[in-house]
């Protein structure tokens, strides 16, 4: 880039200042040299700011104006500087660059497609104007480490960090932390990929006080799934260095080994976890959304569907739930309660099921259906029920039910392939199989989700004992949930849009989130007109251009 005499009082500004007047100077400029020039001072101001070069404080801006967004594409960039994505490629160092020094992540989803997102702790450095630091892992307490570990395999098992910087951090977790017995003995497994594989079935072990793990608990810790097929087949024959070293065993189930499920050692446990108290580490099931950590919201919906949701609610309270079940056994019934909640996108379907659980006091185990497929012959109906004794172990350990949520259940509820002969679609029915045979003997709470209107199979229709249609808002419910998103605008501001656009809760909250963003970037808390309605209109471009994508 050319240098440019900077404005001296640029030195005042904070990071957040900074970053605006990149972004006014720069959006919808394209990435010309008369942009990059009236942007310049700004640019190398924040450079120096946050140590990276001109090249990447300029792409963090970009970045940063769509930090509502956990899923940003290359796409994005090319939209916010009006540009094809060929030209965000010759930028590609500056990307790797702030990936280096973690102020972007990269991330991919179950279908390989690619994400990034500004990590939590990078946008509140630039919020609090300080120059942002990746963890230190050095000298930790038992605690400290442990949580470490735990934040370190959740991030990776979601892909919210890239696999290098994963490996760096793991490394130094374990390496720089000699002082603690769980680092320096897993420090001898010299094998990194070795290492990876114990270190998270340690982790399962501490969080959750698993002793039934599978290939599907611990492949995304790895950077190719090859790899963990690899260590699975050792697992499984009994040769993997791990059983070898005597640290991992086979995994049973009512007193019969099971080859492709494993667990940590009692060897282990006396050699690693000498100083750590299990009982006590394990606080709560993480497999369990804890309720408390729910945060309340309220819902507008028709009168039907507010009394159907609240009676629901009321069954789901504790004394009330028992003397159903208790009755239902005494008739010769199911005692399990399976409910399908129907309707458009952004109706509140999942939010509903969320509210149930914090105003029940039940926890909730959110199923990751995309998750549970595998290109793999018979992984897939591992996975399926996998599920389900997760499931009932939870039960067990809990002093209430949780609430089991397939969210987003579409492909999986959708009609059964009659006379299926490909792959594909004899994995389908295998899976649905299952899950049709589990809620027979379900014995708890069972809450799917789903876009389907017309295509559900009769199969399951007929197990879920509740129905509930969320239909889209009529403009009075939406008049309530823009004035609920958005307090400052007034009454007959909120029902004036609410008759305009037909949105759902989700797209009126989408629209809401970006007005707060657009308040820190311009540091004016004041909600103006002129902002929602340009969103809405960019919601109307986003909705008219989507797609639906599925199996069925």
């Amino acid at each position: 880039m050319k240098t440019k005499t900077m404005p001296q009082d640029l030195e005042k500004f904070t990071q957040v200042k900074l970053l605006d007047g990149i972004i006014s100077a720069m959006k919808k400029k394209k990435l010309s040299e008369a942009s990059i020039t009236a942007a310049l001072p700004y640019i190398q101001t924040f450079a120096r700011r946050i140590n990276v070069s001109d090249d990447a404080a300029m792409l963090f801006s970009a970045f940063f104006d769509d930090l509502s967004d956990s899923r940003i594409r290359i796409k994005d960039l090319a939209y916010f500087y009006d540009c094809n994505q060929i030209k965000i490629l010759t930028y590609w160092p500056a990307v790797e660059e702030l990936m280096k020094f973690q102020y972007v992540s990269q991330f991919k989803d179950s279908d390989g497609d690619v994400f990034y997102s500004i990590p939590n702790e990078a946008i509140e450095a630039v919020r609090e104007n300080r120059v942002y630091t990746p963890k230190d892992y050095k000298n930790l307490t038992l605690e400290q480490w442990i949580g470490d570990l735990s934040v370190l395999m959740e991030k990776k098992d979601r892909d919210r960090i890239s696999y290098e910087n994963f490996r760096t951090a793991l490394l130094q977790l374990i390496n720089e932390n000699p002082h603690l017995i769980i680092a320096s003995e897993m420090a001898k497994i010299t094998d990194f990929e070795d290492m990876l594989v114990f270190a998270a079935m340690t982790n399962l072990y501490i969080q959750n006080h698993d002793e039934h793990i599978i290939k599907s608990d611990i492949e995304d810790v790895f950077e190719q799934r090859w790899q963990m097929r690899t260590h699975a087949r050792l697992l499984e024959s009994g040769t993997h260095p791990l059983q070898e070293a005597g640290l991992v065993d086979y995994s049973d189930s009512n007193g019969q080994t099971e080859i492709d499920a494993w667990k940590l050692s009692n060897t282990a446990k006396e050699r690693f976890l000498v100083d750590i108290d299990t009982s006590g580490a394990v606080k709560e099931d993480k497999n369990i959304k804890n309720p408390d950590s729910i945060t309340p919201k309220k819902l507008f919906f028709n009168p039907s569907v507010t009394k159907q949701v609240e009676q629901l609610e009321t069954l789901l309270q504790s004394e009330r739930f028992s003397v159903v079940q208790e009755n239902l056994t005494k008739h010769g019934m199911r005692r399990g309660f399976a409910c399908i909640f129907y309707g458009a996108p952004g109706t509140g379907k999942t939010e509903s099921v969320l509210q149930l659980a914090r105003k029940t006091g039940r926890g909730i185990m959110i199923v990751d259906v995309p998750n549970l497929r595998s290109k793999w012959v018979g992984d897939t109906e591992k996975n399926t029920k996998a599920i389900f004794e997760r499931y009932r172990n939870s039960c067990k350990k809990a002093e209430l039910a949780p609430i089991l949520l397939f969210n987003e259940a579409d492909a999986i509820l959708c009609k059964r392939k009659e006379g299926a002969e490909d792959s594909v679609d004899k994995m389908e029915n295998a899976m649905q199989n299952i899950i049709l045979q589990e809620m027979e003997t379900l014995d708890g709470i069972m809450i799917a989700t789903t876009n389907l209107t017309g295509n559900l199979d009769t199969a399951f229709e007929r197990r879920f004992l509740y129905k509930i249609e969320f239909p889209k808002p009529t403009p009075n419910e939406s008049q309530h949930i823009w004035h609920s998103m958005l307090p400052e605008i007034s009454e007959k501001e909120a029902y004036e849009l609410a008759k305009q656009y037909s949105f759902s809760g989700g797209q009126i909250e989408n629209i809401a989130r970006k007005q707060i963003v657009n308040a820190v970037l311009s540091g004016d808390d004041k909600v103006k007109m002129d902002s929602i309605l340009e969103a809405c209109k960019t919601e109307l471009f986003s909705s008219s251009n989507s797609r639906r994508i599925g199996f069925c």
